[in-house]
């Protein structure tokens, strides 16, 4: 008899700890999961549709910032308070949403060229500073940043709680972000003050 119980509550431990173990392992695979990269790609003259309307009128030369978004988790994962800073005094910039643009064009296809260098690429605007990255997706958009100094930072913080804050935030500081810290060179910097006439 208390060899039988021995047996009894050793096979009762194996499968109490394969029990945790699985659920451990559920608890991983569920968990959210992004991978966001944000890309400084050149500059941008001007943005107008395939049949050369401007999307909007006096525009000058800007940053041309992509966001790249990977959703691995089996969840939706929401992305909002996407901020634009100058890197020396922290100040919001300017950037470009398709919101911002005349509405007879915003069902058009748009593109952002210069001329310049040569280049012509197909612009898929932020909808707006806020938006839902699909689970087990890929959310790719783009947005122009018009800084005030050679330094700006890109900043987007992800409906994911985190102990550690956000240096750049003003509020809700304890949400996991991305940011990137770019520097442009002194040609592309020149470029943009020529075209404001500064």
């Amino acid at each position: 008899m208390p060899s039988f119980l021995l047996d009894y509550n050793f096979i009762s431990l194996i499968i109490a700890c394969i029990s945790l173990f699985v659920s451990f392992l559920t608890l991983w695979s569920n968990r959210k999961r992004l991978d966001i990269i944000i890309d400084y790609s050149g500059l941008v003259e001007r943005v107008e549709t395939f049949d050369k309307e401007e999307a909007f009128p006096n525009q000058t030369t800007s940053a041309f910032v992509i966001v790249k978004a990977l959703n691995t988790s089996p969840k939706d994962i929401g992305f909002f308070d996407i901020s634009l800073y100058d890197g020396l005094t922290h100040e919001i910039l300017p950037g470009f949403y398709k919101f911002s643009i005349r509405p007879e064009l915003s069902d058009k296809k748009l593109l952002a060229i210069n001329e310049k260098e040569g280049t012509i690429a197909h612009f898929n605007p932020l909808i707006s500073n806020y938006g839902v990255i699909p689970a087990n997706g890929f959310k790719r958009f783009e947005t122009l940043v018009y800084p005030k100094t050679k330094t700006f930072i890109v900043d987007i913080k992800v409906a994911i709680k985190t102990w550690r804050k956000n240096p750049y935030a003003a509020t809700r500081k304890r949400y996991k972000h991305y940011s990137k810290v770019v520097t442009l060179s002194d040609e592309d910097w020149n470029e943009i003050l020529k075209s404001r006439k500064i």
